[in-house]
């Protein structure tokens, strides 16, 4: 059996002790917005780039980039992880924590992808997937 492996990026916005998910249609779950990483393109483009589609916001992911000469630091993702979507398919999966640039922004439902989309609490873990709920606190904790 052949081996799909594929990049996605997946983007745990954190405001007010509170992180923003997305009930996915395909899913069926409560997840933080994310998907793949097109070619060519870098992976913190394409989680910003995930972020605005699935929620309409401009975010800013945690942690710093630098430029030198010829090299470009970019932001280290929080958590990677390998996930089995299904027999010999699986997604290598960077996730960010992020912040809005303004807390003003109105969310924005893609449709097309999700039932519904809300901010989380921590007394509201037990509504997610475990390892969302896990992830989530990690970036509560980190983004205080």
């Amino acid at each position: 059996m052949s081996l799909t492996r594929e990049f996605v990026a997946t983007v745990y916005i954190v405001n007010e002790r509170k992180v923003l998910l997305v009930h996915h249609k395909q899913m069926g779950m409560w997840l933080p917005p994310g998907g793949h990483i097109d070619e060519n393109e870098l992976p913190t483009t394409a989680a910003l780039r995930e972020v605005k589609e699935e929620t309409g916001l401009d975010v800013e992911l945690v942690g710093e980039e630098k430029d030198y000469e010829q090299v470009k630091i970019l932001h280290h993702p929080k958590i990677l992880q390998l996930e089995d979507i299904k027999p010999g398919h699986q997604h290598i999966d960077l996730i960010y924590f992020a912040r809005m640039k303004d807390k003003s922004q109105k969310i924005m439902l893609n449709k097309e992808e999700s039932n519904e989309i809300r901010w989380f609490s921590e007394e509201e873990f037990d509504k997610v997937p475990e390892l969302v709920a896990i992830q989530a606190r990690r970036a509560i904790e980190e983004l205080k």
